[in-house]
C-alpha cells in the first residue's frame, strides 16, 4: 500500500497527515498541539507537552502500521512468494 504524506505549518505548530493513494482517504492527521499560556512561563512543563506531543504522532504512526500488518498489506514483497 502506498501513501502521500503532507507536512505543513499551521502558524508554529507542525502538521502532518498520511494518505491512502489508492483510496485517496486520510489514514491519520496530526497536529503539534498548541502551545498553553503556563508553557511559556514553564520551560520544563513545555518540554514535557513537546515529549507527549511526539510519543502520541508514534504511538499513532504504530497503530497504522499494526492494522496494515493485521490485514496482510505489509510484507507481501519481503517474503518473494
Amino acid at each position: 500500500m502506498s501513501y502521500r504524506i503532507k507536512t505543513a505549518l499551521h502558524g508554529a505548530n507542525p502538521t502532518l497527515e498520511i494518505f491512502d493513494v489508492s483510496s485517496g482517504s486520510m489514514r491519520m492527521a496530526w497536529e503539534y498541539p498548541k502551545v498553553m499560556a503556563n508553557a511559556d512561563t514553564d520551560p520544563e512543563l513545555a518540554a514535557m507537552r513537546r515529549e507527549e506531543a511526539i510519543h502520541e504522532l508514534f504511538r499513532r504512526l504504530f497503530l497504522l502500521t499494526t492494522e496494515q500488518y493485521l490485514k496482510g498489506e505489509l510484507g507481501k514483497g519481503a517474503s518473494g512468494k
